[in-house]
Parts: C-alpha cells; sequence; structure tokens
C-alpha cells in the first residue's frame, strides 16, 4: 500500500477528528440517557431522545449527498460540525423531555452531514483496495472514542451531571473544524440540475408519520387503533407519491438507478437490517445495566465499551485483510453468523444474569457489527464510479441509520408496552399507598437512584422488607423481558442480514477508483475493476 503525501494525512487527521465528534456523542449520550430520562420524567420518550436525531439525519442524507457531489464535499461537512455543536450546547440547556427531543432533532441535522460526509471524503482520498486499510485506521480512532466514550459518560453523569455530556462535544467540535477547514480538500464539484427539493419533502412526509407509529404502537395505542392505522396508511401513501416522483425527476433526491446495481442493493439491504442491531446495541445495554441490573451510568459504560472494543478488533482486522487481499465476502459473512449469535446471546439477559456475561455477549456483538459496518461501504463505494461517491455513500448510510432509526422505534415500543403491563400487575401493589404505587409503577424509578431509594423505603415500610426484593424483583423482571424481546427481534434481523450478503459476487476491491487511469498492474487491474463495478458481468470467482 502506498504511502499518502502529507497533504493527504492531514485531511486524513480531520476526517479522524469529526469521527471522533461523532462517535463520543453516541456512546456518552447513549450511557447517560437513562439518567436523563429520570430527571425529566420522560421515559414515554425514552426512544425519541434516540428517534429524533436518526429521524432528522437519517432523511437528511440524502440531501447532503447531492449537496457535497454539487458543492464539494468539504463545505457541507463544515456546516454540518457547527449546526451539531450548536445543538449539542443547546441539548444541555434542555429544561423538559420535550425540548431535550427538539434539540436531538437540530443536532441530527448537523450529524447527517457528519456521518455522510465523512466516509464520501475518505472515498475521494483512497482508491477502493487502500480503503481496507484506511477504514481499520477510523475504526481504531472510532472505537477509542467509543471505549472511553462509555466510561467518561458514566463518570460525567455520575458526578458532573447529565447536562455536561453534550458540553464535552465542543472541544472535539473545534478541533474538527480547524483541520477540516485547512486540510480537507473541497472535492469535485458539478453543476448536475437543481436540488430535488419536491423529493426531499417527501422523503420526510413519508418516514415520519412511519416513525410515530412504530413508536406509539403496542405503547400508549394499540397496533390495530385508528391512529396507528392512519399513520402507516399515510406514509404508505406518500412513500408511493415519492416512488413515483424519483422516477420521473431528472436528479433524484434519491437515485433510484443506483438500485439497479446488486451489490448497491444487497450492501443497502444488509446495512438497513444491521442498523436495527447497532443502534438497540448502543441504547439498550445502558437501560439494561442501569434498569435490570441496578447498576450505576458508569457501570453500564463498563459493558458498553466491550462491545466498541470488539467493533474496533474486528473492523481493523477485516480492513487489513481487504487492503491485502482485496477479498471481503468471507469476512462479511463470518461477521453476520456472528452478529447472529451475539444477539441471540443476548435475548437471554435477565436479572439473574452475571455481569460479565453480559459483558462478553456485548463482546461477540461488537466483533460481528463492525466488519458489516465498514465493509458494506467501502462494497458499495467500489461498484459505483467517483462522480457518485457522495450518492451512494449517503445512500448506505440512510439504509443503516433507517434501519436504526425504524428499530428503535419499534424496541421503544415494545419494550415499553412489556413494562407497563408488568408494573400494572405488581405482587402487593394494591395495599400500597397512592405515593408509594405511582413509585414502583413508574417506569422512570428504575434507572435513578434517589426514586428507587424512596420507593424501596415506602414498600419496606408499608409492605414489609421481605417484600422490597418482591416488588422491585417483578419490575425489573418486566424490563428485562422487553429488552429480551427486542434483542431476539434484532438476532432475526441478523440472521436475515446473512442470508441476503451471502448473494454478493465473490469479488476482489480494485486498486484505483471507477474513474481513475490504469494502476500499475495495467489490464489485469482495468478487468479486475470492470469486474466489480458491472456485476452483470460474468464475475470471477476467488480461488
Amino acid at each position: 500500500m502506498r504511502r499518502p503525501p502529507l497533504e493527504t494525512r492531514l485531511a486524513f487527521g480531520g476526517i479522524l477528528a469529526v469521527l471522533a465528534l461523532a462517535s463520543t456523542n453516541m456512546t456518552v449520550v447513549g450511557t447517560a440517557l437513562p439518567r436523563i430520562i429520570a430527571e425529566l420524567d420522560g421515559f414515554a420518550l425514552y426512544a425519541w431522545a434516540f428517534t429524533a436525531f436518526t429521524l432528522t439525519s437519517t432523511v437528511s442524507l440524502p440531501v447532503y449527498g447531492r449537496l457535497g457531489d454539487r458543492y464539494g464535499r468539504k463545505s457541507v461537512l463544515l456546516f454540518g460540525i457547527v449546526v451539531f455543536t450548536l445543538a449539542s450546547v443547546a441539548a444541555g440547556f434542555s429544561q423538559s423531555m420535550l425540548q431535550l427531543v427538539a434539540m436531538r432533532a437540530l443536532q441530527g441535522l448537523g450529524g447527517g452531514a457528519l456521518m455522510g460526509m465523512t466516509w464520501a471524503v475518505l472515498g475521494d482520498l483512497f482508491t477502493p483496495r487502500e480503503r481496507g486499510a484506511y477504514q481499520g485506521i477510523t475504526s481504531g480512532v472510532f472505537g477509542v472514542s467509543s471505549v472511553l466514550g462509555p466510561l467518561v459518560g458514566g463518570l460525567i453523569t455520575d458526578m458532573l451531571g447529565w447536562r455536561w455530556v453534550f458540553f464535552v462535544v465542543v472541544p472535539f467540535a473545534l478541533v474538527s473544524y480547524v483541520l477540516v477547514r485547512r486540510y480537507v480538500p473541497s472535492g469535485a464539484t458539478s453543476a448536475d440540475g437543481p436540488l430535488d427539493v419536491t423529493g426531499a419533502l417527501l422523503l420526510i412526509a413519508s418516514t415520519t408519520p412511519l416513525l410515530v407509529a412504530l413508536s406509539v404502537a403496542g405503547a400508549s395505542h394499540a397496533w390495530t387503533s385508528p391512529t396507528v392505522l392512519i399513520l402507516l396508511a399515510l406514509a404508505l401513501l406518500i412513500g408511493v407519491a415519492l416512488i413515483a416522483h424519483e422516477r420521473r425527476t431528472e436528479r433524484p433526491i434519491v437515485p433510484l438507478d443506483l438500485y439497479r446495481n446488486p451489490i448497491v442493493r444487497i450492501t443497502s439491504i444488509g446495512s438497513l437490517l444491521l442498523g436495527a442491531g447497532l443502534f438497540a446495541a448502543v441504547f439498550y445495554l445502558p437501560l439494561y445495566v442501569q434498569g435490570v441490573l441496578g447498576g450505576s451510568a458508569a457501570a453500564s459504560g463498563l459493558v458498553l465499551s466491550p462491545l466498541m472494543l470488539g467493533f474496533v478488533t474486528a473492523t481493523t482486522l477485516s480492513g487489513w485483510y481487504a487492503s491485502r487481499t482485496g477479498r471481503y465476502w468471507w469476512s462479511l459473512i463470518a461477521a453476520a453468523s456472528v452478529t447472529t449469535l451475539g444477539f441471540a446471546a443476548a435475548a437471554t439477559l435477565g436479572t439473574a444474569t452475571a455481569a460479565v456475561v453480559a459483558v462478553a455477549i456485548s463482546v461477540v456483538i461488537g466483533l460481528g457489527l463492525g466488519p458489516l459496518t465498514s465493509l458494506f461501504v467501502v462494497v458499495a463505494q467500489a461498484a459505483v464510479p467517483a462522480s457518485r461517491l457522495g450518492t451512494v455513500t449517503a445512500a448506505n448510510q440512510f439504509a443503516r441509520q433507517m434501519g436504526g432509526t425504524l428499530g428503535v422505534a419499534s424496541f421503544g415500543a415494545v419494550i415499553a408496552a412489556r413494562l407497563g403491563s408488568g408494573l400494572a400487575n405488581l405482587p402487593g401493589a394494591s395495599a400500597l399507598s397512592p405515593e408509594a404505587l405511582a413509585l414502583v409503577t413508574s417506569p422512570n424509578t428504575l434507572t435513578d437512584p434517589a426514586r428507587l431509594a424512596r420507593a424501596t423505603a415506602l414498600v419496606s415500610t408499608e409492605l414489609g422488607a421481605d417484600a422490597v426484593g418482591v416488588v422491585i424483583g417483578a419490575a425489573r423482571e418486566a424490563l428485562a423481558g422487553g429488552l429480551a424481546w427486542s434483542f431476539g427481534i434484532c438476532a432475526i434481523l441478523a440472521a436475515l442480514a446473512l442470508l441476503v450478503t451471502v448473494r454478493l459476487p465473490r469479488t476482489t476491491l480494485p486498486d484505483a477508483t471507477a474513474d481513475s487511469d490504469a494502476t500499475p498492474e495495467g489490464d489485469a487491474a482495468d478487468s479486475e475493476r470492470d469486474t466489480l463495478r458491472n456485476p452483470r458481468d460474468p464475475l470471477t470467482p476467488l480461488s
């Protein structure tokens, strides 16, 4: 692998700083969320603290992809850093869960630019074969910040309060902005027609009612209730209108022709299915540790950090292997298999599970998700011309984010429904005073040490010390049941992703981008590159 020039290495440093900014936010906030919902009395909006961010970041990804291809990715990336940082600071000053959700939505608008443009810039800086190795380096930085994020987030939450987990992004943002502005090239630009504003609005209009329906179904509304059915029907109708519009428009915001390429189509479906598992692990493992096992925010970080460590280790090794050999198929198959086994094991987590078992399971999940997250992007980028790098990268990220958003919204509804059912039938509840009953049946109590201590004292006084373990234990069992269902669904989705991934052609990554000149390997490299880029041509099987 060639040694890149100094300017490229400095630009790569700017991308690493942006990745550190994005990954630190995800894990730090994920660790603090149980404490946030307890203080702001917002368990009903727990999933929306995540969903609001992913909704806006997801629907903005295709827009940023088109803007980056047209006006240059550097400008879009700088815009994202500014919006993300200002919204993070505003989120730290939130006085209600609704305000926090609103700021998380604004933060997602910046996050969409960060997620879409960083991977697209890597496509500008390096050839498809080189990207495997540099994906390993980026994953190393992602992993270090992600591993430290839960620990730091837990300590900050326990010692300084949850608001500081939003303020901690400011120094990362300053470093990122300076490096990107000074060293990252603007990238290729093209005047290829007006932005598809109608398509962007239809995309938002179709996605929003779908997410709302999945969030309330099974929790505050039955799946067959008029509200849920109307929202789902509205999402379907607008979705059909979106597809019809995108087929007619010359420069669609969602380029449907990309999905005629089977490699792009398969990697997008895989990312969609596995996005739910990635975000479920990040956001619901801390809830399991704090709500079911009764651990602190710092303790939940100790369980989430091994997941990120496994994520980084597997991504680095698979990226190095892909860079050295150009091969990726077996790495993806192995990773999807491990992910399926990891989530199947997570579905067995309960109130009696030892913490070391939860740590081991989180490592296994991380080992599986790491290669899938990075290699799907690399393979998709190698399947299209360099002029569409921004678009295909945003499309793959859109699929992953959409899967995560839909998954977490659905899981939140499942968990809330299971928890509500369990709390409504707590043993001895009829003999409790109104204050005690309100505390023990509140989903916020299990993640708030002060409320839990008060509830324990009241139950002990009114029902006796022996009843404390029964009542609180039943509440923890109810929460554990909802989480087990969610992790079980993740295992099914991972198994489906495995079946889809098997259909990827066993080709090798090319040594140059689609629009570049011939590589030193000459005609052989050209042939190999054309084979991956044009999957309708006969594929050369690997030995």
